[in-house]
């Protein structure tokens, strides 16, 4: 049987389902577990940087584990690899909240974290919309998924602590993980109708673009890509997490600090639902740079700030660009790398990504403790934003094949 062309393909429903997935695993394990760390600590009586060890092994595992189930997702399809992550990670977090030592609580919990949200997080996702809508239907695509997943943090935060105060924390763990499952099944059962997410016709021009990791990295364009993409999540996280602290030091109360934050974080979802129409009218390239430009001049304004008026440029500026840099770079990445091996190569993406991610907020934070400011923090943040802004090009120019050969896939 032939399979339906692209533009027929349903990818309305499954693309909203695979919304549903993203707010039931970015809640529980980037966003939910926020709301255990003190009442696991309170009860158990572990330090805060054992508990918190647990969260940072699911996302640097997470980050590598991604690239194994970015290969599997090209070879076998996104079912058995979103319902086989889904199973097992399930199974290490429910067992993770049993734990009667701090090294087992990290040990569960790190693994089952990090194989679900290698197989649950956006570098799958992504993947499986790229290839369940057009080329021309994409851009809404990816905002529908980012703008859906954007509610993960609303939803999960007061989820996460009405369930701790009601149940403690074992038992809430145990309905959090409940709640993912019941978020992803939908999207399961849909795919199992409708799973295109590994490559069936070679011949397709749409599925053409580079054949490995190495095919991928011999290329300058994915290489400043990288790069480019690295310095802006280690600045853009960077500010997130530093982000309260330095309103706080504008002056501001603690309370104005963080209904300030929550703000940028609403703002968030208008920036996600923005994406498709900035990039039809302007392209994927140009709307990404725009978005890296609008983040530098937010961030620099939080440096100028003498008055309220300032801090209010940060949050409305880079609250709207940090909603806009997943669909975006998503886009981008797509058109970059084809569809032959996407999710092989999204994996690699969130390999160095994870750890750019990782070490933005390290390194960054450094500077507060030495310079007893945030002002350096934030300027080498809009630095990195600039950087990012001029490093990548255009990714029109891309490989038929692993051997080095390009073609031009769309106008340039």
């Amino acid at each position: 049987m032939t399979s339906p062309a692209p533009a027929a393909r349903p990818w309305r429903l499954q693309v909203s389902l695979l919304g549903l997935v993203t707010i039931g695993a970015y809640g529980l394990i980037l966003y939910g577990f926020g709301a255990f760390v003190a009442p696991i600590r309170d009860d158990t009586g572990w330090s805060n940087a054992a508990i918190s060890a647990a969260f940072s092994i699911s996302i640097l595992f997470g980050g590598l584990t991604a690239l194994g189930t970015g290969r599997l997702l090209d070879r076998v399809g996104a079912l058995p690899v979103m319902s086989g992550t889904l199973a097992v990670g399930s199974g290490l977090l429910v067992l993770a909240s049993f734990a009667d030592t701090a090294w087992k609580f990290a040990a569960a919990w790190g693994t089952g974290g990090a194989i679900a949200s290698a197989g649950l997080f956006y570098n799958t996702t992504m993947a499986v919309t790229a290839r369940a809508a057009s080329t021309a239907d994409r851009p809404r695509a990816y905002t529908w998924l980012t703008v859906i997943g954007g509610l993960a943090s609303p939803i999960a935060f007061p989820l996460a602590g009405i369930l701790v105060e009601g149940w403690g924390w074992r038992l809430a763990i145990r309905a959090m993980v409940a709640f993912m499952i019941l978020c992803a099944m939908p999207a399961l059962v849909v795919i199992a109708r409708h799973d295109r997410s590994h490559v069936e016709h070679a011949a397709d021009d749409r599925l053409l673009g580079f054949a490995d990791v190495r095919g991928a990295l011999s290329s300058s364009t994915v290489r400043r890509w990288l790069l480019a993409s690295s310095a802006a999540m280690a600045g853009l996280v960077a500010v997130q997490v530093h982000h309260v602290g330095a309103i706080e030091a504008t002056g501001v109360s603690v309370g104005l600090a963080s209904t300030l934050a929550g703000i940028r974080g609403l703002l968030s979802l208008p920036g996600r639902a923005a994406a498709a129409s900035v990039t039809n009218r302007i392209g994927v390239v140009n709307a990404l740079r725009l978005t890296y430009a609008t983040m530098a001049v937010g961030t620099l304004a939080l440096v100028a700030a003498g008055t309220i008026a300032w801090v209010w440029i940060f949050v409305v500026l880079t609250g709207i660009a940090f909603g806009s840099v997943s669909p975006l770079q998503g886009l981008y990445s797509a058109d970059l790398y084809g569809q032959r091996r996407i999710g092989t190569l999204l994996g690699m993406q969130q390999v160095i990504l994870g750890g750019a991610s990782a070490a933005g907020p390290l390194l960054l934070g450094l500077t507060i403790d030495a310079t007893g400011g945030y002002a350096t923090m934030l300027v080498i943040a809009t630095a990195l934003q600039v950087i990012a802004m001029l490093l990548f090009r255009d990714p029109a120019r891309r490989p038929l094949d692993g051997s080095g050969a390009t073609t031009v896939t769309r106008p340039g």
